[in-house]
C-alpha cells in the first residue's frame, strides 16, 4: 500500500511539473514575439462544445479495469492564458475479473471542470487540467461484511482529477487519479479523439 501511495505521489507531482514546464514555454516564446502560435487572443475561438470519448484502463486497489470514458464539454470562459470548460464525465468501470465473473460494475456520472492550457510543441496542442466530482452507480458490488458479491444496486462518490494530453491530430492521452468504491484512488490511463 505505501508503494502505492508512493507512485501515486510521484505521479502527480511530475504531471504537476510537466505543466508548469508548458506554461514557463510559452511564456518565453511569448517573451521572444512567437505570439502567433501560443496566444490566446490572436488563435482561432476555442471550440464552444466538444465530445470526447475514450477507452484504456484503471490500476491500483481495484487491482486492474477496463475503463470506457465519455466527456462532454461547454466552453464558459477564458484568459490570456486558459480556456475554461465544464460539463459531464461518464464512466464505465469493471475490473478484469468482474468481466468474467459478472462481479461488480461502476458506472459514474459526474460534474467536471477543465483547464485548457496551450502549449509550444509542435506535437501537443493543448494540456488539460480537470478536476471531476459526482456519484458512482455500483451493481454487485454493494459492501456487505459477509458478502461483498450482493447482486443488487449501490452508489457511492465519484470523484478523479488529472490531465489530458491533446495531440495535434485530436489525439488525446488521459492520465489520471479516480475513486474506487468511493474512497480508494486508482490510477487511470486512457487514449480517445477529441471531437
Amino acid at each position: 500500500m505505501k508503494k502505492l501511495l508512493f507512485f501515486f505521489t510521484f505521479f502527480l507531482l511530475f504531471a504537476a511539473l510537466s505543466a508548469e514546464e508548458a506554461k514557463n514555454n510559452a511564456e518565453t516564446a511569448l517573451q521572444a514575439g512567437e505570439t502567433a502560435d501560443v496566444s490566446r487572443e490572436t488563435e482561432e475561438k476555442p471550440k464552444f462544445f466538444y465530445i470526447q470519448p475514450a477507452l484504456g484502463f484503471g490500476t491500483g486497489i481495484s487491482g486492474y479495469r477496463v475503463t470506457a470514458a465519455l466527456d462532454a464539454d461547454f466552453f464558459v470562459g477564458k484568459t490570456s492564458a486558459v480556456n475554461c470548460y465544464v460539463g459531464l464525465d461518464f464512466d464505465f468501470r469493471a475490473g478484469m475479473v468482474a468481466l468474467v465473473m459478472k462481479d461488480s460494475k461502476e458506472f459514474a456520472i459526474q460534474a467536471n471542470g477543465v483547464f485548457d492550457f496551450a502549449v509550444v510543441n509542435p506535437e501537443l496542442k493543448n494540456v488539460d487540467l480537470w478536476i471531476s466530482l459526482g456519484f458512482d452507480l455500483i451493481y454487485g458490488g454493494k459492501y456487505r461484511e459477509e458478502d461483498f458479491r450482493d447482486p443488487s444496486f449501490s452508489y457511492m462518490p465519484a470523484w478523479g482529477i488529472g490531465l489530458d494530453f491533446v495531440f495535434t491530430n485530436n489525439i488525446i492521452l488521459k492520465v489520471g487519479i479516480d475513486c474506487f468504491l468511493g474512497i480508494m484512488p486508482d490510477l487511470t490511463l486512457l487514449v480517445g479523439y477529441r471531437f
